[in-house]
């Protein structure tokens, strides 16, 4: 089974990500752009993702958002660099889904999808809802039970490949999402299951915890450095250009932390409160923008991220433990 700590190999000891220096980044978002055709959102995906030379989910994002015609590539971009940040062994061509959520939603104790040991292996059994990007991806990283401990349900990932005998993939519940990543349900009947495709860490505390928020700093990132083509492209003011520029190196600083403790997420506050401000700017601009293209950039929608309760609830935790560290 995988250790966790093999789980980032692209982080130094104390969790930076490596890659491309700020620098880099300024060069390539000025840097003349073409935007892709994201129509074939697996085309697009397995033609601008592969080629990362360091293990930077950060720098992958940054060369698909580059080419995102829409907020769904851009989005997309976000979704794929996120889940390569807590899983960077993924196959560099490979698209990838996080599935998580259940019946009753992705709290741990809601998860029941369950992992039994076999002899031989494992096996795999229960219902995921929600699967974004199940329907376009090869490798699939699953939540399951392997049962309880001190009143607690112990969680592990498990790696599946795209195809497997006993996976189903249900897009059903989703035909009337449009401009979304494809979404399906998967069932598990009986899927047979390697060692070495069980991580063997605590899949809340390493994976489902961190994600949501890895994931809304990756997505609101990469429609920005989208934006920012749509903006230089179409004559944009320029205090806005800036300002848009400070906040992706300022998501490509947050990407260089653990993105965890108290101070991390004290930074990722501020930067996910200046992205709202910034995004309720943009009116006029809009204006400077075809019908089609604005339409594909759905600016009415405001700025990806999690809900704002969750948000506020983080920031005042990570402020109490860092006073309480203060004090100590």
């Amino acid at each position: 089974m995988i250790d966790a700590a093999e789980g980032f190999d692209d982080l130094d000891r104390e969790g930076h990500e490596s890659g491309m220096i700020h620098a880099e980044l300024l060069s390539s978002l000025f840097a003349p752009r073409e935007a892709g055709d994201s129509r074939d959102l697996r085309t697009f995906l397995r033609t601008w993702g592969p080629g990362t030379v360091s293990s930077s989910a950060f720098e992958r994002l940054v060369r698909v958002a580059l080419k995102a015609d829409g907020r769904l590539a851009a989005g997309a971009a976000g979704h794929q660099a996120a889940i390569r940040r807590l899983f960077p062994d993924t196959p560099d061509d490979a698209i990838v889904a996080f599935c998580v959520s259940e019946d009753k939603g992705p709290r741990p104790a809601h998860i029941l999808t369950t992992l039994t040991s076999n002899g031989a292996g494992f096996s795999l059994k229960g219902t995921k809802r929600w699967g974004s990007m199940s329907p376009l991806s090869d490798v699939l990283y699953v939540a399951a039970s392997i049962g309880e401990s001190n009143g607690r349900n112990q969680l592990r990932m498990v790696r599946l490949p795209a195809g497997c005998k006993g996976l189903t993939l249900d897009t059903s519940a989703y035909g009337s999402f449009k401009d979304h990543m494809p979404i399906a349900d998967l069932i598990l009947d009986d899927v047979a299951v390697r060692a070495d495709d069980v991580l063997s860490a605590d899949a809340y505390e390493a994976y489902i915890k961190p994600f949501r928020l890895v994931e809304d700093v990756y997505g609101t990132a990469a429609t920005q450095i989208g934006v920012l083509g749509v903006g230089l492209t179409h004559e944009w003011s320029q205090d806005v250009l800036e300002d848009l520029l400070a906040l992706i190196l300022q998501a490509h600083t947050i990407s260089q932390t653990p993105m965890a403790r108290p101070e991390d997420v004290v930074l990722m506050s501020s930067y996910f409160r200046a992205s709202d401000i910034l995004w309720a700017r943009l009116g006029e601009c809009w204006s400077k923008v075809p019908n089609d293209e604005r339409a594909r950039w759905s600016p009415e929608t405001g700025t990806l991220g999690v809900a704002a309760r969750a948000r506020e609830t983080r920031r005042q935790n990570a402020w109490s433990e860092i006073g309480a560290g203060g004090r100590a």
